[in-house]
């Protein structure tokens, strides 16, 4: 009886594991397919990958050299800029 516990827990354990090992996936394939890795997350599970991940976007370059801005950058200076 023991033994028939560990295994359904193990068994819940390792699905649960790849449930989200492959809710990441999809979270990174959408992302690059989106080109959109330096806007802010467009779902919670965009935001939930990259906590995971540690991806961030540091936009102070841009901000110090707006003539090398990043796309999203430049568009909100072109935006500002009249």
């Amino acid at each position: 009886m023991l033994s028939s516990l560990i295994l359904v827990v193990s068994l819940l354990l390792a699905f649960g594991a790849l449930a989200g090992f492959a809710l990441v996936v999809h979270s990174i394939k959408r992302e690059d397919r989106r080109r959109s890795l330096t806007l802010s997350p467009q779902s919670a599970l965009s935001s939930l990958s990259r906590r995971m991940l540690g991806l961030n976007v540091d936009h102070t370059p841009c901000a110090i050299h707006p003539e090398q801005a990043c796309p999203t950058c430049a568009k909100v200076n072109d935006t500002l800029t009249v």
